[in-house]
């Protein structure tokens, strides 16, 4: 069995190709063309948290599943194992540490963005500032013109300290951060909401991606309910994990992502429209990372 460490595995993964990526496996999600089990996961009794999602995309020759893990007090960890699809042999372990998790997690919002926020938006809100929120800056920079970026976290020093290492404005609160953002991306570990509707700007689109263990919520019930589009990357997900979780009777107005980016579903159509996504990490995000590693490295590209 191949072993491939983080080293190769960041060689072979830029912030585009995880982004075309994530967007095709979302797309094979909406026609129903992958195999994608439940997500097991667990919070131990010191807080500590332990994911394992996986999936098998149509037409690919592996199947793959990721194990990572968080909130221990200490650095993130995660691993991702690859299988033969034809053969269940184990083919490949990629000692990603973590890192295509940060990695899928941001691609799916550039994703999400690019689909629901209005075109050519040059300034991005980060609520949050963590190691997630660094790749939500590299991504949205990639995938748009950015010109202007404002943080908001709960301490001082952690809004400080990111906003002179990314290039980016502090801001006290989060209603100065977000007034005037065109996308504003929330990535914190919050229990309890930090985002109220009445603080956006018509246009404006939300990604949130913090909420997956029902313990977390990050968006006002508001948002939810008056929001003129609510996307999810998987709405029984995010009503069991996520967002939907906190505001079960919004579920009614929600869409898929997939379904966006295939056209089954309405995304934005007037400019002055606030949008909203939820995303909280699936599967098929882990396998189109692993398919992605396991062509380039075969390719020798």
């Amino acid at each position: 069995m191949l072993i491939v460490d983080e080293d190769t595995i960041r060689s072979a993964v830029t912030l585009r190709d995880a982004r075309v990526t994530v967007a095709h496996a979302f797309e094979l999600l909406s026609r129903g063309e992958v195999i994608a089990p439940t997500e097991l996961s667990m919070t131990l009794p010191n807080g500590g948290e332990v994911h394992v999602k996986g999936a098998h995309l149509a037409g690919s020759p592996w199947v793959s599943f990721k194990v990572a893990t968080g909130a221990f007090g200490g650095p993130n960890h995660g691993y991702t194992s690859v299988i033969d699809a034809a053969t269940g042999a184990p083919c490949a372990l990629l000692r990603d540490g973590g890192w295509l998790t940060e990695i899928r997690t941001a691609a799916a919002s550039a994703v999400a963005s690019q689909a629901l926020a209005n075109p050519g938006s040059t300034s991005v809100a980060i609520l949050g500032a963590g190691i997630q929120a660094g790749y939500q800056i590299a991504a949205m920079r990639e995938a748009f013109p950015i010109e202007q970026v404002t943080v908001w976290s709960r301490t001082a020093a952690s809004r400080d300290r990111f906003a002179s290492a990314h290039d980016a404005t502090a801001e006290p609160t989060v209603q100065d951060a977000v007034r005037n953002a065109d996308i504003v991306i929330c990535c914190t570990p919050s229990t309890e909401p930090i985002l109220d509707i009445g603080w956006l700007a018509p246009g404006t689109h939300v990604t949130a991606v913090g909420a997956d263990t029902a313990s977390k919520r990050e968006l006002d019930g508001g948002v939810l309910e008056r929001c003129d589009v609510l996307v999810c990357d998987d709405i029984e997900v995010s009503l069991a994990v996520g967002e939907l979780h906190h505001q079960a009777a919004a579920r009614a107005r929600a869409v898929t992502l997939g379904d966006v980016l295939t056209g089954e579903s309405d995304g934005r159509i007037d400019a002055q429209q606030i949008t909203v996504a939820d995303l909280c990490g699936l599967g098929i995000q882990d396998a189109a990372m692993a398919d992605l590693v396991m062509a380039t490295i075969e390719t020798g590209q």
